[in-house]
């Protein structure tokens, strides 16, 4: 992928080691540290760490700056850490129990989101050098990582509104959350009203039956009575015999996993068996995480590549590359997403109805603020793929396609006919990239996952703690950082492809549990960082050092500015509605996009900033287009051979 790519990472923070281990993962020659930067073709650096590390000028590599802010930020030059950045963007304030302090994500996610999101920029960076011959200087800010998180709970600010922490809950779904079992806790997820009437017809508690909890809203408003009677039933059962009950009945479960266990879980074991061992023999390390990868390649098929004509390419990193996208919600499209905005042109799939996203509240114009987020830049295309006239499309764009990714249930797509080698045969240089849960090659194989149940079995909740219970993180993280894998992988692959050469197609799989394992093993290898939330008049402060009886009750009486002053080095903790009145907020990370209507949209900005080929963010898809069926053609009736045609 970046073979003979030669990398020189010299900065302090996480997101460095971690950029480095990625590149290094996708066949990039890594140095750490060297003190000549002559002859890398990029050097990575993080200049308010180390003020001195950074070669901007370096003229001909490709230097990578990782800061906590940006230039124009009023707090740029600070060598904030990811829980200062965790705290000033809304993420920490997401996080925790509703009645409880917010509370600090377990890994260093706004680390771990640029490492990710550095590399893919990276990778588009390669990309335009070897075509065009442009070098380029790459931002990368965590607090934009922090932002592009926030998608779940940004459309609620921009309609005024303020969501607040839901715990291990989901703000429109019940029951959904983590119950005690009788040796353990597992996490249930019903998204469907099918879901719930096969979980409530197992669990015979008399009391489900109630009125109360006869329609999704009313089981949301009564969640917490909801929730005690389902535990009431969960606590009878050991965490496995309720995990196989969930699984026999098409609802999304499984243990809380902690991080200790990681090499007995039986997916991570079967997938990492190496790693595993690993573990069980020496514990987690500093370089445990390093055994462990967010992405798997291998030819596609067996049928021979065929070369693309080369075409003229200006504007984004991307440019004359073609994308389809066949996937809701978050993984997939964020994918997509950034594709799109690196030049991309992306042609997104979905059912006749669209996307279920789309009329999720709050939004306009019949669409949700949450849809449009995530889809800037897509041609959108409704095909119902069970009929054979959707699917012959389907193939038809393909056949000239560069890339396809999807997050369908493993299997799914194979099941109407786009196997490995049926898609090989119908585009044999396509890059294909299956997004799931559990991997293709899963102890799992019928098990749904969603983004919390990810989040348990990986190793996350257990390492993000509110008053002392495992909690998920606010954000969808296990969604988010299994989009981000995507989209290093499919940009890495596309850096060194020639478009003149008969390059055989490539399968890409991402499993989400995999990327979450990379992310807590990370972190479980290095000393865990001070820190907590005070509370105040009107929200919290973080603080990061030991706190006196008398500094917490002092910060009771203070407001948050007041509280930050007095203790010194404490960082108020925003909410998210309340950064739509932040200057940096609306200057470095939001942005307005329109849609086919000319109607204005907020979204938000890439992290990532190209110097010379930028990304960008510019509209809204409207409706998606609908293919019109063509009938097949009555035959004309014959004509008599005596008379003239």
């Amino acid at each position: 992928m970046l073979e003979g790519v030669r990398v020189l990472a010299c900065g302090g923070r996480d997101a460095v080691t971690l950029c480095a281990t990625l590149l290094e993962r996708a066949g990039a020659t890594v140095d750490v540290c060297a003190k000549d930067p002559v002859d890398y073709d990029v050097i990575v650096v993080s200049s308010d760490v180390d003020r001195a590390a950074g070669w901007r000028s370096s003229g001909e590599a490709i230097v990578c700056d990782i800061t906590a802010t940006g230039p124009q930020d009023s707090r740029a030059g600070t060598p904030w850490s990811d829980a200062h950045i965790q705290a000033m963007s809304g993420l920490m304030d997401t996080t925790g129990f509703a009645q409880g302090a917010p509370a600090r994500i377990g890994v260093a996610f706004t680390e771990v989101s640029a490492a990710l999101y550095a590399s893919a920029a990276i990778a588009a960076a390669v990309r335009v050098k070897r075509r065009r011959g442009i070098v380029q200087n790459i931002d990368v800010t965590l607090s934009g990582c922090a932002a592009s998180a926030l998608t779940t709970f940004l459309p609620a600010a921009f309609a005024g509104r303020t969501a607040g922490r839901v715990g291990n809950r989901h703000p429109a779904c019940a029951p959904w959350n983590a119950y005690r079992t009788c040796d353990g806790w597992i996490l249930i997820c019903t998204s469907t009203e099918a879901q719930w009437c096969k979980l409530r017809q197992e669990a015979r508690v008399p009391q489900l039956d109630d009125a109360r909890f006869a329609t999704l809203g009313d089981r949301v408003r009564h969640a917490d009575e909801l929730d005690a009677l389902i535990e009431s039933w969960t606590a009878t059962l050991a965490t496995d015999a309720c995990t196989r009950i969930c699984e026999r009945i098409g609802v999304a479960a499984g243990p809380i996993v902690g991080i200790g266990e990681l090499s007995r879980e039986p997916n991570f074991r079967m997938r990492h068996a190496e790693a595993a061992q690993a573990i069980e023999t020496g514990g987690i390390d500093a370089d445990t995480y390093k055994q462990v990868s967010i992405f798997q390649t291998s030819a596609l098929s067996r049928t021979p590549a065929i070369a693309k004509p080369q075409t003229g390419e200006c504007g984004g990193p991307l440019a004359g590359v073609k994308v389809i996208e066949i996937g809701q919600y978050t993984t997939a499209p964020l994918v997509g997403k950034h594709l799109a905005a690196l030049g991309a042109k992306v042609v997104k799939i979905e059912p006749p109805e669209g996307e279920v996203a789309r009329s999720w509240l709050p939004g306009q114009g019949g669409t949700s603020y949450f849809f449009a987020l995530n889809n800037t830049d897509k041609e959108t295309i409704a095909l119902d793929l069970k009929q054979e006239s959707d699917r012959a499309h389907l193939r038809t764009l393909l056949a000239d396609a560069d890339v396809l990714v999807e997050n369908l249930r493993p299997g799914a797509l194979a099941k109407l006919g786009f196997t490995r080698e049926a898609l090989g045969a119908i585009n044999p240089r396509l890059v294909y990239c299956s997004i799931s849960g559990f991997g293709i090659a899963s102890a799992y194989p019928s098990r749904p996952a969603f983004d919390t149940v990810i989040q348990a079995m990986g190793g996350l909740m257990d390492l993000t703690r509110g008053e002392g219970a495992p909690v998920k993180i606010g954000a969808s993280g296990a969604d988010i950082l299994g989009g981000q894998a995507a989209l290093f992988a499919i940009v890495a692959r596309l850096a060194t492809r020639s478009e003149e050469a008969d390059e055989a197609g490539t399968f890409i799989e991402i499993a989400m549990q995999d990327v979450a394992a990379w992310c807590a093993l990370f972190a479980a290898g290095r000393e865990r960082p001070r820190g907590q939330a005070l509370a105040c008049l009107d929200g919290h402060v973080w603080v990061e050092r030991d706190i006196t009886d008398a500094e917490r009750a002092c910060c009771i009486a203070l407001t948050r500015k007041e509280a930050a002053a007095r203790l010194g080095g404490a960082t108020p903790v925003a909410r998210v509605d309340e950064l739509l009145q932040d200057g940096d907020f609306l200057a470095d990370v939001l942005s307005a996009a329109r849609d086919a209507n000319g109607a204005f949209w907020p979204v938000l900005k890439v992290p990532y900033r190209l110097s010379k080929t930028p990304a960008s963010v510019r509209a809204v898809p409207g409706a998606p287009h609908r293919i019109r069926r063509v009938r097949p053609a009555t035959a004309p009736a014959p004509v008599p051979e005596d008379r003239p045609a």
